[in-house]
């Protein structure tokens, strides 16, 4: 179905002139289309002129929206039932959540019209507002001072060392060749603290994302056979192609991926159970060397995942792997597909930096869908108290309930 068509149905729908069949028709793409973006963008565009719309307007928008949650559940356990006043709009969120969240509009109208009442009751103190993570790092130089980065820059040199000039361009970290002659190799180290991610461009042209209390060190210039860095946490490399020079990235000190010119993500956080590592192009070879096991090899082809387990040192590959889903948070999404309780929350601790705690008697909860990094966390438990948990906010701590 193309936009125009769609949008047709929806304002049929919404003055209450649709036929049976244009009734049909637009059940039909409600209940089995995947293009929730377009879904989601053209309920945006009914709704970008809040004064034109009537309470009953917004009632059928609603309704429309919980019809396409009954069929693609962002939450898997069972449905929500519609309830007036302050569950219908909450019902609205969920459903929204499920085509792409369209918690921005939930938020305008409630701004507008303040129709969205108080979290907490009018004798409580209400919840203080979590933000969002953003861009920020900070930059460790070879001589131990620091420079604290955020995306405010553009082409701004802050540092030089060793061969290499440091600047800032366009939101990241890059380093060019200054041209001078190099004593001896440097190595920064650039980290992210909980709550912000950031870019970086090596000397080689190599990119490389860091995800939220995750950290890179590499020398300033690269020199000798091969390009070495370490990493802790998680990061998206695309590699800068040189045959010649492999480029080889160290895991806490007990793995390693070598490259010559590729796409892949590594997730290697010391509280994660594995060392994650996922090919989108090109190819890698993951190593592993222990005492006791030996060395293994396994080399990887796109779309293939390689885990070892950080107990056991079990090295097990996935094919087939859902790319778009590991490197969601490089592209500000949260993918929740198929995702369990504790594993969501270790992704918003993360980005949110907030503590976690758990009361007993938690039900085993998966969840299902993509939702936007760019929310405050109170809304986005609202969204997520659609399953069978609670969540109460303490400062930054969060504690779940059942």
């Amino acid at each position: 179905m193309n936009r125009s068509r769609l949008l047709y149905l929806i304002q049929r729908y919404s003055d209450n002139t649709a036929t049976p069949s244009e009734l049909e028709e637009l059940s039909a793409f409600t209940g089995s289309s995947e293009d929730y973006e377009l879904f989601s963008e053209v309920m945006m565009d009914q709704m970008k002129d809040g004064s034109t719309l009537s309470n009953e307007d917004l009632l059928r928008y609603e309704e429309l929206a919980d019809r396409a949650l009954e069929r693609h559940k962002f939450i898997s356990p069972e449905p929500v039932p519609f309830v007036p006043g302050r569950r219908r709009w909450y019902g609205w969120a969920a459903a929204a959540a499920c085509i792409l969240l369209l918690l921005s509009v939930r938020i305008y109208f409630g701004k507008q019209r303040n129709v969205i009442p108080a979290i907490a009751e009018a004798d409580a103190p209400a919840p203080s507002v979590i933000l969002p993570g953003q861009n920020g790092a900070l930059l460790t130089l070879a001589d131990g001072s620091t420079i604290v980065l955020d995306s405010s820059g553009s082409a701004e040199k802050i540092s030089g060392q060793n061969g290499a000039d440091i600047v800032i361009q366009q939101g990241k970290l890059a380093y060019m060749t200054a041209g001078e002659h190099i004593d001896q190799i440097a190595y920064n180290t650039l980290s992210t603290p909980k709550g912000r991610q950031y870019h970086i461009q090596l000397h080689d042209g190599t990119k490389v994302w860091l995800n939220a209390a995750s950290s890179i060190h590499y020398p300033t210039v690269f020199t000798g056979q091969d390009r070495v860095v370490e990493v802790t946490g998680e990061a998206y490399f695309e590699v800068a192609k040189d045959p010649s020079h492999p480029f080889k990235v160290k895991l806490n000190q007990q793995a390693e991926i070598e490259v010559i010119g590729t796409h892949f993500n590594v997730n290697a956080y010391s509280n994660e159970p594995a060392i994650t590592t996922t090919l989108l192009e090109g190819s890698v070879r993951f190593s592993i060397k222990n005492d006791a096991l030996g060395r293994k090899n396994k080399v990887l082809r796109p779309g293939e995942q390689t885990k070892l387990n950080n107990e056991t040192l079990e090295l097990t590959t996935s094919s087939d792997v859902e790319t778009a889903r590991v490197i969601a948070w490089k592209d500000g999404l949260f993918d929740f597909n198929d995702a369990g309780l504790r594993e969501a929350m270790q992704q918003l601790e993360r980005w949110y930096d907030i503590e976690v705690t758990y009361e007993k008697n938690i039900p085993d909860i998966r969840f299902f869908g993509k939702m936007t990094k760019n929310i405050t966390l109170n809304d986005l438990l609202l969204i997520l108290e659609k399953s069978k948990v609670h969540f109460q906010i303490d400062g930054r701590k969060i504690i779940v309930k059942p």
